[in-house]
C-alpha cells in the first residue's frame, strides 16, 4: 500500500476512469431498459430533447443555454437507448451540436456553436464512444466526403479547435478513447496526433501576457504529460521512438515544474515498451530486436543525462558505479533522482510476490484497461532491471556528495524504493545508510523524516520543561525517541558554551594576573 501510495493521483485517476466506465456498461447490460419503458421514452420525451441541439427562439442566449443543457445530457441519453436510439435521432442530434446544422441545410446556413457546448461535448466524447461500440467508429464513404463521421469530428472539431480548454477535454481522455480504434487505424492516426500535439496550438505554442509572464497554456502541456504513460502502452516501441519520446523530451525541457515533473512517470514505461522482444517484428531477429532495444534505451539515457545532469554522457556507458562530478542544475539533479524513483517503483510493484499475489487473485470477467504500471513479465522486469542498474543508477550514486541538501534528501528517499537485491547490497547499501544517519540529524530540528512524515508535537509544556532539566543534569540521558531530543540538544549545546566561556575566562584571569606578578618582580629588580 505504501509503494502505490506513491504513484502519482492523476495516473490512478485515469485508470479508476476507465473501469468505471467498464463498469457502467456492465451494469447497463445486466439490467436493460423494458421495452415499455423504451417506447415512452422514445415517443414522449426524446422529440423536445433532439429539438433542443437545433432551437431556435429568437434570443441566441436561450438557445444557447438550451443547447448546452441538450449536450451535457446527452451521454446519458445514448447510455439509456443505446445503438437503436443513436441511430434514429441521436445521431442528428450530436451533429447538430457539434456542427451546428443537421446536414439537411447548407454549412454557410450554420449557426455558431456556443463554445460551452464544445467543450461540453469534448469531455464526454470517449464515453459517447465506448457506449456505442467500436462498430460506430466505422464510416461510409458518404460520411468521410462530408466529414459528418466520428473519426471527422474528432479530429477536426475537438483536437484542431482554436479553443484551448475544448483542446484540453478531449486530451484529457485521449488514451480512453484511443483504445476503441483498432490497431491499424490507431497507428494512421499517430501521426497526426504528433503534428497537433507538437504545433503552433500546443507544444509550440509559448504565448505570453505582457501582465502575467508565466506561459499561459501550460495546463494544457500538463495534460499531455499526463495521458503519456497509457498513449504508450498502445503502441509498438519503433513508433513510440519515433513519435512519443520526442514529445517526452519537449515536455522534459518545459519552463513549468509542474509539467517537467509529471512527464517524468512516462520514462519507466517508454523503458517497459522498449523491451527486446516487445522490439521483435515480423521479420527481424533477435539480434536486430537487441541492437534496437540497446540503441533505443541508451539514447534515452543520453538524453538524461545531458538534460538534467549538464554533463556530456559517453555513447557507451561503462558498467558498474562510474564517478563523475555532480553538475548542473540541483532541481535538474532532483529530477534525475526522480525519474529513477520511478523506475524502481515500477520493479518493486512488479516483483516477483506481487505477481504471485496478482495470480492468486480471482480473475474478474470484465475486461478492464491495463495500468501502465502493472503486469510486467518476467523479461520486462529483467530488461528494466538492467537499465536501472547498469546505465542510470551510476550517475545517481555521485549525490552521495551533493552540496545541496535537497538533492541529498532526494537520493535518499530514491535508493529507499530500490528493489531489495540493488538498496541491501554493495556500494548502494553503504550509501543508503550514510545518508539515512544524516537525515537523523536533521529530525531533531523539526524537520521531515525520510518517509515524509513530521515528527510528532510535544504534549504538555509541564512535559518539556522536565526534559530540559533532565538534560542539564549530568546523570540523566535525553531519551532517544522523545520529540523533545532536539531541544534538549539545544539546551546541552548551551550549556556546554557557557563553561567553555566560563574557562577561557578563567584562563585570562590567570594569564593576567603572572603578566602582573612578572611586571612586578622587573620593577623590584
Amino acid at each position: 500500500e505504501h509503494l502505490e501510495s506513491l504513484l502519482p493521483k492523476f495516473l490512478e485517476k485515469c485508470h479508476n476512469d476507465a473501469k468505471s466506465l467498464v463498469l457502467i456498461l456492465d451494469h447497463k447490460k445486466k439490467h436493460k431498459l423494458s421495452a415499455k419503458d423504451a417506447k415512452v421514452v422514445v415517443d414522449k420525451l426524446l422529440p423536445p430533447y433532439v429539438a433542443l441541439a437545433s432551437i431556435s427562439t429568437g434570443d441566441d442566449n436561450v438557445d444557447a443555454e438550451m443547447r448546452v443543457y441538450c449536450a451535457y445530457s446527452l451521454p446519458a441519453v445514448v447510455l439509456l437507448l443505446g445503438n437503436e436510439g443513436w441511430e434514429n435521432s441521436l445521431k442528428d442530434c450530436f451533429l447538430a451540436l457539434i456542427t451546428g446544422h443537421d446536414g439537411s441545410s447548407k454549412v454557410e446556413d450554420a449557426t455558431p456553436v456556443p463554445l460551452p457546448v464544445k467543450r461540453c461535448l469534448a469531455s464526454s466524447f470517449h464515453t459517447v464512444c465506448h457506449v456505442l461500440g467500436p462498430q460506430q467508429l466505422k464510416a461510409s464513404a458518404e460520411e468521410k466526403n462530408t466529414k459528418r463521421d466520428l473519426l471527422s469530428i474528432f479530429e477536426n472539431n475537438f483536437l484542431r479547435d482554436a479553443d484551448d480548454t475544448v483542446r484540453l477535454n478531449i486530451i484529457r481522455n485521449l488514451p480512453s478513447f484511443m483504445s476503441l480504434l483498432s490497431f491499424s487505424k490507431r497507428s494512421k492516426y499517430l501521426p497526426i496526433l504528433y503534428e497537433i500535439i507538437t504545433g503552433d496550438s500546443m507544444l509550440a505554442s509559448k504565448r505570453k501576457n505582457a501582465l502575467n509572464p508565466m506561459i499561459l497554456n501550460w495546463r494544457q502541456r500538463d495534460m499531455i504529460a499526463q495521458i503519456i504513460p497509457n498513449l504508450i502502452i498502445l503502441y509498438k516501441p519503433s513508433q513510440v521512438r519515433q513519435y512519443i519520446w520526442p514529445i517526452v523530451k519537449v515536455l522534459m525541457s518545459d519552463s513549468v515544474n509542474l509539467v517537467r515533473e509529471n512527464v517524468e512517470w512516462s520514462i519507466p514505461i517508454i523503458l517497459r515498451c522498449y523491451e527486446t522482444k516487445k522490439c521483435r517484428y515480423d521479420n527481424d531477429d533477435m539480434a536486430a530486436a537487441s541492437k534496437f532495444s540497446a540503441e533505443a534505451c541508451n539514447e534515452v539515457f543520453i538524453f538524461l543525462k545531458a538534460t538534467l545532469l549538464d554533463s556530456k554522457a559517453p555513447t557507451n556507458p561503462t558498467p558498474g558505479f562510474v564517478k563523475v562530478k555532480s553538475t548542473g542544475s540541483f532541481s535538474k539533479r532532483q529530477s534525475y533522482c526522480r525519474v529513477l524513483t520511478a523506475v524502481a517503483l515500477i520493479l518493486r510493484l512488479n516483483d516477483k510476490e506481487k505477481r504471485r499475489q496478482r495470480k492468486r487473485e480471482p480473475k474478474d470477467n470484465l475486461d478492464f484497461p491495463p495500468h501502465a504500471f502493472y503486469n510486467l513479465t518476467s523479461e520486462e522486469y529483467r530488461h528494466v532491471f538492467h537499465v536501472l542498474q547498469e546505465l542510470l543508477l551510476p550517475s545517481a550514486i555521485v549525490m552521495k556528495d551533493d552540496r545541496v541538501t535537497n538533492v541529498r534528501l532526494t537520493l535518499a528517499k530514491c535508493l529507499r524504493v530500490m528493489p531489495q537485491e540493488i538498496r541491501d547490497e554493495g556500494e548502494v547499501s553503504v550509501i543508503l545508510s550514510t545518508l539515512e544517519d544524516e537525515i537523523q540529524t536533521w529530525e531533531g530540528g523539526g524537520g521531515q523524516y525520510i518517509d515524509g512524515s513530521v515528527p510528532d508535537p510535544p504534549s504538555s509544556p509541564k512535559k518539556q520543561s522536565k526534559k530540559k532539566s533532565s538534560s542539564k543534569s549530568p546523570n540523566n540521558s535525553p531519551d532517544k525517541g522523545s520529540p523533545l531530543k532536539g531541544a534538549d540538544d539545544t539546551e546541552a549545546a548551551i550549556e556546554r558554551g557557557k563553561l567553555r566561556a566560563e574557562e577561557d575566562e578563567k584562563r585570562l584571569k590567570q594569564r593576567n594576573s603572572a603578566d602582573g606578578d612578572e611586571t612586578t618582580s622587573m620593577a623590584s629588580i
